[in-house]
This record gives structure tokens, C-alpha cells and sequence, in this order.
């Protein structure tokens, strides 16, 4: 026999259950302060549901008709990228147990990609942060030690936007920390011939230098995979 929660369960729309369980991976973070909300991007201060309050006075931002001009439709989403920001800000406080850590970098990563599906589902390929947003689910994967993974997300970073350096820079210092040396410098000397004379890429060669030992064995494992869309465009900050 069916009791009635589960029978209820069993007509609701498929729709709302995607939306009720979305709920589930992604969370807006409490209490968010000014200061926090200064560390994130300059969009976070226009977003929705932001500490400025725009939808909880029903108005949105003076400014979202230039932030929609910017980012299209997904500008709507974009407040998910900005809790993401901000729990990997308080992910990195000290004295954090670390299964609270990693449970607020997992969010900040599914947050990260919630707005990569949303301008999927927008049509919306050239989203200006789609490069930004797999670069930065690398860097958290990092702080997990799923390298494979981060792997994966700062190469489609790089296919989002080839003369964006931040993912060129954060995949070569992994391989040197994995004593991938070689690696490194090849990935290094690839993002040289897309933007040369790059400060940061230039500073990380430099960094690498010629010293240590190198092997062109893999990470290991299997890396996970996401739906995502790529782009051609990207505002680094």
C-alpha cells in the first residue's frame, strides 16, 4: 500500500521535481556580508538574491538592464556563481572541520555549474563566464584533491576561451606538483603562442624553472563529467 506523502510523490510534475531536488545541490549561503559579497565579482552587488536585497524588495537592481546586456538571459543564474564565491571564501577559513570544508566546496562546485546548465538551457554558448566558471571548479577541485577532475575543468576552460591564461597557469602548477614537469612547460609554452608576452604565463615559467623530475604518467583515475557548453568569450578578473 502506497501511503499518501509517497502517492503524492508519485504525481508530482516532473518539472517541479527537478526544481525541488536543484534545491538540494546548490545552497545560498547565511548571513553573507558586505565584505564578502566585495571579494566575489562586481556582479554579485546587482544579483538576485544578494545581501542588496533587490528581489526581496521586489524591484531588481538599477543596473540589471546593463548586467542583461552583458551576460543575457543567465545574468538570472548568475547569483549562483556568486554563493559559490563566497563558500569557497568561508570553505577557507582555519579551524573548519573538514568535512564541513568539502561539503562547501562540493556546493560551491554544483553552484558553479548550475549556471553553466542554465546558459546551456539559454542557448547561450558565448556566455561571457563560462571560462571563469570551469576555471574556478578546477581550483575547487584542487582544494579536494580530485585532480583528475580539475584537469578536465581547466581544459574546458581553455576551449571555452584559448587567451584565457588563469586556467593555463593553475593546470601547469598541478602538473609540477605532481612531477609532471615537462608537462607543465609544454602547457605553459602553449598559452605563450596564444597570448605572448603574457605577465603571468612569463612568471610561471619562470617559477617552474628547468630543476626536477618529470613523468608524463597520468594523474589517475577516471575524471568526473558534467553537461557544459562552451564559449568564446570570458571577463577574467
Amino acid at each position: 500500500m502506497v501511503t499518501a506523502p509517497f502517492r503524492f510523490l508519485r504525481v508530482l510534475p516532473a518539472a517541479l521535481w527537478l526544481a525541488l531536488t536543484a534545491q538540494v545541490a546548490t545552497a545560498q549561503p547565511t548571513n553573507m556580508t558586505p565584505g564578502e559579497v566585495a571579494l566575489t565579482h562586481p556582479v554579485c552587488e546587482d544579483a538576485q538574491g544578494m545581501p542588496a536585497g533587490w528581489v526581496q524588495h521586489f524591484r531588481h537592481s538599477p543596473r540589471a538592464p546593463y548586467w542583461e546586456g552583458v551576460m543575457g538571459k543567465t545574468f538570472w543564474a548568475v547569483h549562483h556563481y556568486c554563493w559559490a564565491l563566497i563558500h569557497l571564501q568561508r570553505a577557507a577559513r582555519p579551524g573548519l572541520p573538514k568535512q564541513d570544508r568539502d561539503h562547501m566546496i562540493r556546493v560551491a562546485i554544483r553552484d558553479f555549474y548550475y549556471v553553466v546548465n542554465e546558459a546551456k538551457r539559454n542557448g547561450e554558448d558565448q556566455f561571457v563566464l563560462l571560462p571563469e566558471l570551469f576555471y574556478r571548479a578546477g581550483e575547487a577541485y584542487i582544494l579536494l584533491k580530485e585532480y583528475p577532475e580539475a584537469i578536465v575543468e581547466f581544459e574546458r576552460s581553455r576551449q571555452a576561451k584559448a587567451d584565457y591564461w588563469p586556467p593555463y597557469v593553475a593546470q601547469a602548477q598541478l602538473h609540477a606538483k605532481l612531477g609532471m614537469r615537462a608537462q607543465a612547460r609544454d602547457l605553459l609554452d602553449a598559452g605563450l603562442k596564444v597570448m605572448p608576452g603574457e605577465p603571468a604565463l612569463l612568471e610561471a615559467m619562470k617559477k617552474l624553472g628547468s630543476a626536477g623530475a618529470d613523468t608524463r604518467a597520468s594523474p589517475g583515475g577516471a575524471p568526473r563529467t558534467h553537461a557544459a557548453g562552451s564559449s568564446a568569450a570570458a571577463t577574467p578578473r
